[in-house]
């Protein structure tokens, strides 16, 4: 059984699967992963325009409700995440990162996150931020020296053939 934790963009690719019945059942259901939250990634969720609609439905109350049905425990930002988080920016500018702090700290939030209440995985499909090389190398170089075991990063895709094959 694998701890994951899903990226923001994740619940908007969910949503918008063809096989979102069949997804969520698996990810809600069955023992093969389960899911945590963060709470940063529900502030990003409410903050999805209320008029926006999808298939019929209010997109942002699709989002949440998503949400709060998959993830068993929702962390809070701790002092502790967060001084993890700046760690990662600090050593992210270090290795040629250009990216402002505001652009780019939800996602350090989150990967601290899964980090220190060791989580297996980080589900994001975020290439301009989350799983950019500098940032991958700071998560890897941060994580090592604190003796913090690192989540592994998939995608979106990956997740769902993981599913697949499990079935």
């Amino acid at each position: 059984m694998k701890r994951i934790i899903l990226d923001t963009n994740i619940y908007g690719r969910l949503v918008m699967d063809s096989e979102r019945e069949f997804m969520y059942s698996q990810l809600h259901d069955k023992q093969i992963f389960i899911v945590y939250g963060c709470n940063v990634i529900r502030r990003e969720l409410r903050e999805t325009p209320k008029k926006i609609r999808s298939a019929g439905k209010n997109l942002r109350i699709d989002l949440l409700n998503t949400y709060d049905g998959l993830v068993r425990e929702t962390y809070d930002i701790t002092p502790e995440i967060q001084k993890l988080a700046d760690q990662y920016y600090g050593l992210y500018r270090e290795f040629g990162g250009s990216l402002a702090l505001d652009d780019i700290k939800t996602d350090f939030l989150i990967v601290a996150c899964a980090s220190l209440h060791n989580l297996d995985i980080v589900v994001s499909d975020d290439k301009r931020t989350l799983l950019i090389e500098n940032a991958l190398k700071a998560y890897t170089h941060v994580n090592s020296i604190r003796e913090l075991k690192n989540p592994t990063f998939i995608g979106y895709d990956i997740l769902k053939k993981e599913i697949k094959r499990s079935t």
